[in-house]
């Protein structure tokens, strides 16, 4: 299983869109930390660019992008890592070396889980340490102490882990529906249409859906526009049940599914 693993880790990171997507990643931290050089106020002003802004606990801050861009990436990156399987046909030549469906299934998807995780801390502390300079040479690191590099660094790993579940879900769903497209499709529908007629129809239920919980979980605070309260730890066991389930059903899908017609 940990060869299998590490293979699927190594497939994943070879992979041309998703090679493309951490470099356009790594280009927006490089063009961030370039803005803020340049567009810095002068020190001492009332808007003087302060090192706290990247994260402030439950209001806007910087690191918010990353909160919203690493867990879209991850979407088209998971879905894209098992899709493009199936269209490629390489699933009978990998189960000819590796008959294990559910080892293979398992392997893949967790692969794409760690490898977003991993990826998303990197881009992170990358996008965190292009600031640095024009903090400390145009604006000001007031504030930054111990109980701030902690608040910090949790919503580091909560951005991260945020972004693994969504590969691991958009994975899933890929690897049940064969298709790169039908994920993507699947998803777009269901986060911007769905929810929101659930949301509208029964208010009540917005406790149990993925944009309130995936924001509660990544802010690490409760939802100003919210009606009700969900603790930080609610929301995370329920995204990771939703991915869990997901998961669960793409593992018994890939091993019961034919494959002489895949691809």
């Amino acid at each position: 299983m940990t060869t299998l693993f590490g293979v699927e880790v190594r497939r994943c990171l070879a992979r041309p869109l998703v090679r493309w997507l951490i470099a356009l990643a790594v280009l927006g931290c490089v063009l961030a930390g370039v803005i803020a050089w340049r567009e810095a106020p002068s020190p001492g002003t009332p808007d003087e660019l302060r090192l706290i802004d990247l994260w402030i606990p439950g209001g806007d801050s910087f690191l918010g992008v990353a909160a919203f861009l690493l867990p879209i990436g991850a979407v088209v990156g998971g879905a894209s890592m098992i899709g493009a399987e199936w269209r490629a046909g390489t699933f009978v030549t990998l189960l000819t070396w590796q008959p294990n469906r559910v080892r293979v299934a398992v392997a893949k998807l967790l692969a794409c889980g760690i490898v977003a995780t991993v990826v998303a801390v990197l881009l992170q502390v990358l996008f965190c340490a292009a600031f640095l300079p024009a903090a400390l040479s145009r604006g000001t690191t007031a504030g930054v102490d111990a109980e701030w590099l902690r608040s910090l660094a949790a919503a580091v790993l909560r951005i991260a882990s945020m972004t693994g579940l969504a590969a691991v879900l958009m994975g899933s769903i890929a690897m049940i529906g064969r298709n790169t497209a039908a994920a993507l499709g699947a998803a777009f529908g269901y986060l911007m249409i769905f929810e929101n007629l659930v949301r509208a129809w029964k208010p009540w239920s917005s406790r149990f859906l993925l944009g309130e919980n995936g924001a509660i979980f990544v802010t690490g605070a409760d939802l100003l526009t919210a009606s009700f309260t969900r603790s930080t730890l609610t929301a995370a066991l329920t995204l990771t049940g939703y991915a869990a389930f997901a998961a669960l059903l793409a593992v018994a899908s890939f091993a019961r599914r034919d494959l002489a017609s895949a691809g």
